[in-house]
């Protein structure tokens, strides 16, 4: 599946001319193209149940959901002292099936590390898959974990599982992180790494993530 990080970027009149006549809303409008998508603002602040309920009512039954843990988890407090029911009650209402927790590169490997997150995971409900995005750490520290490995796959290829989830943040191939509109080169090479994995949720997160992304369901469509 092929969806951005959140939906704020995508201009539905791009695709549907006066598309309000037709959706009520811009991720109505969105579910019309894409099959699922990562709610990013969650990183940031936490919305209201009743805004991610709405969120929820406004797609149809299929559409799919993830939801990127706040920073205040992985950035600030590093797992430790946090109560994680805001986060799972925000998924919860959105009947999202995938919490992605994104640390930032600076968050290096150690034991204490390993420990924190490993009791972290022990106080959440095993109704949702759980995917990090461990920037700082190896492959066998990742892998000792037990979740699904998320990583950008132009710059390190995830560990298998039972699901794939990748995320796309221009950075590499391009120079900056974000300021990179993948080239046609890129997406068929990116069509390669998807033939080869059953269950593969890709997830852009660049400036141009939602014509990037629609691009590539293109690629994908050509056989």
């Amino acid at each position: 599946m092929v969806g951005c990080a959140g939906w704020s970027s995508f201009r539905p009149s791009i695709i549907f001319g006066d598309w309000k006549k037709k959706f009520s809303s811009v991720l109505e409008a969105y579910s019309n193209v894409f099959p699922f998508v990562e709610v990013n603002s969650t990183f940031y602040r936490r919305p209201r149940i009743e805004t991610a309920r709405r969120w929820r009512e406004s797609v149809g039954e299929d559409f799919l959901f993830s939801v990127k843990a706040p920073k205040e988890i992985t950035h600030v407090k590093k797992f430790r002292g946090v109560d994680p029911e805001p986060l799972i009650e925000v998924a919860s209402a959105l009947r999202a099936f995938f919490i992605l927790f994104q640390t930032p590169a600076s968050y290096k490997y150690s034991p204490e590390e390993e420990r924190a997150i490993k009791d972290f995971l022990s106080t959440l409900p095993k109704n949702f898959i759980y995917g990090f995005e461990l920037r700082g750490w190896r492959r066998e520290e990742r892998e000792r974990l037990g979740v699904v490995d998320v990583t950008d796959p132009f710059k390190e290829e995830p560990l298998p599982g039972e699901i794939t989830y990748v995320r796309l943040h221009g950075s590499p191939p391009g120079e900056r992180m974000y300021r990179y509109k993948y080239t046609d080169e890129d997406l068929l090479w990116l069509k390669g790494f998807v033939s080869k994995r059953k269950n593969v949720y890709v997830v852009f997160n660049n400036i141009w993530m939602c014509e990037d992304a629609l691009r590539f369901v293109e690629v994908m469509a050509q056989g």
